[in-house]
């Protein structure tokens, strides 16, 4: 059963997130490039607290309430689907890894990751000062997003819609409509990735897999981010930059 509280924590997460990042990259849109690292920083801090605290938040519910972790999805397997998963990320990484060295030498792929990457340039690293704080706002979004949707927000769905499926399929709609401020082609491309990992999280039975993937497809993005903004700059040597 839901209580008050889980209808207030929703509309944090539903409503709450999707509205400061909203604000955030107004911010960003309008702020001088001379303010704008100074910005970023403030936040990617203000982004890695709030998620943190929300989880928290659910975590003092959990207790409070006495309930069950598992429908949360927070324990732990190692099982054959679990290692078959890890094994293809890791070759998947391995694979990207290849690609992102060879990028020095591909500049028109360059130039369609700077147009694909346009919308949410202003909230990328530019370089290697800033990519250890950009690193853990992915680790933060990669843990924390997936327990607030893919763990309590299809678990509390689930209480009001006819079944957990439609439910899921909810939580993907508003995981993608909370990225709002990217464009109709964000909104999208983070439902079916949403879709995704609500895939991973129903074949492993666990939340794990699904945070790994999470933050290694933020990690891949700001390092192409990265990668792109040094390629671009006037003098520029040939071959890959590393953060």
């Amino acid at each position: 059963m839901l209580l008050p509280f889980d209808f207030l924590l929703l509309a944090l997460i539903v409503v709450g997130l999707p509205v400061r990042a909203w604000f955030s990259m107004r911010e960003l849109r309008a702020a001088p490039p001379d303010a704008l690292r100074a910005l970023r920083a403030r936040l990617w801090t203000r982004a890695i607290l709030s998620q943190w605290l929300l989880v928290a938040a659910v975590a003092a519910l959990w207790i409070w309430q006495r309930r069950w972790w598992s429908a949360l999805n927070v324990a732990a397997r190692v099982g054959p689907m679990e290692v078959g998963m890890l094994i293809g990320v890791a070759v998947l990484a391995f694979l990207l890894d290849r690609q992102r060295r060879a990028l020095a030498s591909q500049p028109e792929v360059v130039e369609r990751l700077r147009l694909r990457l346009a919308p949410v340039q202003g909230l990328m690293p530019e370089d290697r000062a800033e990519w250890w704080h950009f690193a853990a706002l992915a680790v933060t979004a990669g843990v924390c997003e997936e327990l607030l949707f893919r763990g309590y927000v299809t678990w509390a769905l689930a209480h009001v819609l006819p079944s957990y499926t439609i439910a899921a399929l909810v939580q993907a709609a508003i995981f993608g409509i909370a990225h709002a401020y990217q464009g109709a082609r964000g909104v999208w491309t983070t439902f079916m990735v949403g879709l995704f990992l609500t895939v991973v999280v129903w074949l492993t039975g666990t939340l794990w897999v699904a945070m790994l993937i999470h933050a290694l497809m933020d990690l891949n993005a700001g390092d192409l981010a990265l990668r792109v903004k040094m390629l671009s700059l006037p003098g520029s040597r040939p071959g890959p930059s590393r953060p």
